[in-house]
């Protein structure tokens, strides 16, 4: 790895930092409607 070890919530802002960073990336908004409906078809499936 690199010389600096990261744990989730470090990594979490990592990918935050780089999603608002970079050139036409998935949004925060577009990625919220992919967990959501990720979230309502495993509901659906119960």
């Amino acid at each position: 790895m690199g010389k600096y070890q990261l744990d989730d919530k470090g990594k979490a802002q990592v990918q935050r930092f780089h999603e608002k960073h970079s050139q036409g990336g998935n949004g925060k908004k577009e990625r919220l409607a992919k967990l959501r409906q990720q979230f309502l078809e495993k509901n659906t499936k119960q």
